[in-house]
C-alpha cells in the first residue's frame, strides 16, 4: 500500500495523516504544535513535524506530501505568497521541503483543499459545482467548478469572506469595510453574544453575562448555550445567520452551484445556523439557483484540509510519481 501524507498547517498546529488515492484516511491524525516565532522557526518546525510523520506512518509507504496552507499560495510554483497566521511571505515552501525531505511536495490553499475533499468524499461527493465557506476565526472560501478547483489568474480566487455585504460597514482585518468575514466569523458570534449579555429580556438566566465577566465567552460557549435553547445565544446565532444568508444569496447568484458547503468551527451550530440562512436563499436568490442549490454542513470537519491536501497531491503527481513499483510493466 502506498499513500500521500496529507498535512494541514495552521497557526497553532500541524495535523498529518496518510491518505490513499480514493481519499480514505488510513491512520489517526498525528498532531504537532506549530512554531511561529519567525520564518526560520516555521520552516524548521515543519521539517521536524514532517520527518516525524514519515517515521510514524512508514508502514503506509508515503510517496509525497500534500500541504493545505491557510493563506494565498501559488500552487503551480509551490510558493506561500502570504499567510495570515504564520510569518511566511513569498517563500518557495514546496522546493525547500522537497530538498530537506527527498519527496515531492504539493502545496494548496487550505479551503481549496477542503472543497476538493468535500466534493470527492464529503458532503458534496460526486457534484461538479460546489462552493465552500469555512467559518472560523476568519472566513475562507473554496470553489469547485466543473469538477475542478478554481484558483483564478493569480491563485487568489475564492476570498469569499471578503465580499462586501455592508458598504461602509465594520472594518475588516483585510483593510476593507463591511466584509462577510466581519459578520459571520467566530469573532462575530462572540460579539453578537456580548451585546446581549446583561439584557434582562434576552438573558434572564444571566449565563451569557457570567461567561463574559469570567472571560470565558467564546464561540464554543455560545454554541453550547444555543443548542441548550438559551434565548440570548439563539438571538446571537440568528443575527449571524442573517448575514450568512446575505452572503449565500450572492454566492448562489454568482456561481449557481449544486451545493454550498459550510464548514469551520462556526458550522458546529448546524441547523440553528443553516436553516435561517437557507430560508434567505430560498426567498432572495434568483431562479433557478434558489430552487435547486443545497446548503449543507461539511462532513469531514477539521479533517477536510488534510484529506484535500493529500487528494491534491494525488491529482497533481498522478501515476508518474505515485504508481507502485512494477505498475504498468509488461509481463
Amino acid at each position: 500500500m502506498i499513500s500521500v501524507l496529507g498535512v494541514d498547517v495552521g497557526g497553532t498546529k500541524v495535523a498529518m495523516a496518510p491518505v490513499d488515492r480514493a481519499g480514505n484516511q488510513l491512520a489517526p491524525v498525528l498532531v504537532d504544535a506549530s512554531r511561529t516565532e519567525d520564518q526560520a522557526a516555521v520552516l524548521a518546525g515543519l521539517e521536524t513535524s514532517l520527518k516525524h510523520a514519515l517515521s510514524e506512518f512508514e508502514r503506509f509507504e508515503p510517496k509525497a506530501f500534500g500541504l493545505a496552507w491557510a493563506g494565498t499560495v501559488d500552487s503551480q510554483r509551490g510558493i506561500v505568497v502570504a499567510s495570515p497566521n504564520l510569518p511566511l511571505q513569498n517563500v518557495p515552501l514546496a522546493f525547500l521541503l522537497e530538498k530537506a525531505l527527498g519527496l515531492p511536495v504539493v502545496l494548496e490553499n487550505d479551503v481549496n483543499a477542503a472543497v476538493r475533499a468535500e466534493a470527492t468524499v464529503g458532503a458534496a461527493a460526486g457534484l461538479r459545482h460546489v462552493v465552500m465557506l469555512a467559518l472560523g476565526t476568519g472566513v475562507g472560501g473554496g470553489l469547485w467548478l466543473d469538477g475542478r478547483v478554481y484558483q483564478g489568474a493569480n491563485g487568489g480566487a475564492a476570498e469569499l469572506g471578503h465580499m462586501i455585504v455592508r458598504a461602509g460597514g465594520l472594518p475588516c482585518p483585510c483593510g476593507s469595510h463591511g466584509c462577510l468575514e466581519v459578520y459571520t466569523s467566530g469573532r462575530a458570534l462572540v460579539r453578537y453574544a456580548a451585546a446581549r449579555a446583561g439584557d434582562p429580556a434576552l438573558d434572564p438566566s444571566g449565563e451569557l453575562t457570567a461567561l463574559q465577566e469570567q472571560g470565558r465567552l467564546t464561540g464554543a460557549a455560545v454554541t453550547r448555550l444555543a443548542a441548550a435553547g438559551d434565548r440570548a445565544a439563539l438571538d446571537a446565532v440568528h443575527e449571524l445567520a442573517r448575514w450568512l444568508g446575505a452572503g449565500l444569496v450572492s454566492v448562489t447568484n454568482v456561481f449557481d452551484p449544486d451545493m454550498i458547503v459550510v464548514g469551520g468551527g462556526v458550522s458546529d451550530l448546524g441547523e440553528l445556523l443553516l436553516a435561517p440562512a437557507r430560508d434567505a436563499v430560498r426567498k432572495l436568490a434568483m431562479r433557478p439557483g434558489r430552487d435547486k442549490v443545497r446548503v449543507e454542513v461539511a462532513h469531514l470537519g477539521n479533517r477536510a484540509g488534510l484529506v484535500g491536501g493529500a487528494l491534491t497531491a494525488w491529482h497533481v503527481l498522478g501515476d508518474t510519481v505515485l504508481a507502485p513499483p512494477g505498475a504498468g510493466e509488461l509481463t
